[in-house]
């Protein structure tokens, strides 16, 4: 089953979020040893909570809708399961989109750490930590990273989905085991409960006369 636009695109933006947070701090301890004047020192950085933020709920989305189609699946027919073929364009397109939104994340949270600070960022290169060549090869490399780990557990998922649902399946039969049906609802469904007599109940019967004697 292939990935939907949807969860894909979502997949693209939790990837490019994590990988802008990461390249941010990596410019920023590569910048202390490479450069001269590394101009992300002496600033408050709140933008990497807040895109570490925007990551970790995207990716809680998606862990949720996941689920969804999980569960959904289960209750249909867990055996109709198609495991996904991978294709080396999606992967490449999708590594690629997630190091371009990085690139394009990476200056904006410095611009926006810099309004906040009350120092604007007035020139690229100081978005990018003092050097544009090397922030922009920290974050491919970062970016490349991140979206390389996240491509290949959403794929791992997605070709375990099968043992998912056999999970989910197995669990909703044993609580759906575990819950005794009531008398009401065994009504319901035309099932009348009986009793078991007791041993002495035939003794305790009253019998009538033999049929030849009242013959």
């Amino acid at each position: 089953m292939p990935v939907g636009f949807r969860t894909l695109f979502s997949l693209v933006l939790c990837a490019a979020a994590a990988g802008a947070a990461l390249a941010h701090v990596a410019i920023d301890v590569v910048g202390d040893f490479a450069l001269a004047n590394d101009s992300y020192d002496h600033v408050a950085h709140g933008s990497r909570e807040l895109v570490s933020g925007v990551a970790l709920l995207l990716a809680v989305v998606l862990a949720g809708r996941g689920l969804r189609i999980c569960c959904e699946i289960a209750s249909i027919n867990r055996f109709r399961v198609v495991v996904p073929v991978r294709r080396r364009p999606e992967t490449l397109g999708f590594v690629g989109a997630a190091v371009a939104g990085s690139v394009l994340l990476v200056p904006a949270m410095e611009w926006l750490d810099g309004r906040l600070a009350g120092a604007p960022v007035l020139a690229l290169d100081q978005a990018f930590g003092g050097s544009v060549l090397l922030g922009v090869i920290t974050t491919v490399i970062c970016a490349a990273a991140i979206a390389l780990a996240i491509y290949a557990v959403a794929r791992w998922l997605i070709s375990h989905r099968d043992s998912i649902v056999t999970i989910i399946v197995t669990l909703l039969r044993r609580m759906a085991d575990g819950v005794r049906p009531s008398v009401y609802t065994l009504t319901a469904r035309g099932f009348t409960p009986r009793h078991r007599r007791a041993p002495n109940a035939l003794r305790l019967c009253k019998r009538g006369p033999p049929l030849l004697l009242s013959a």
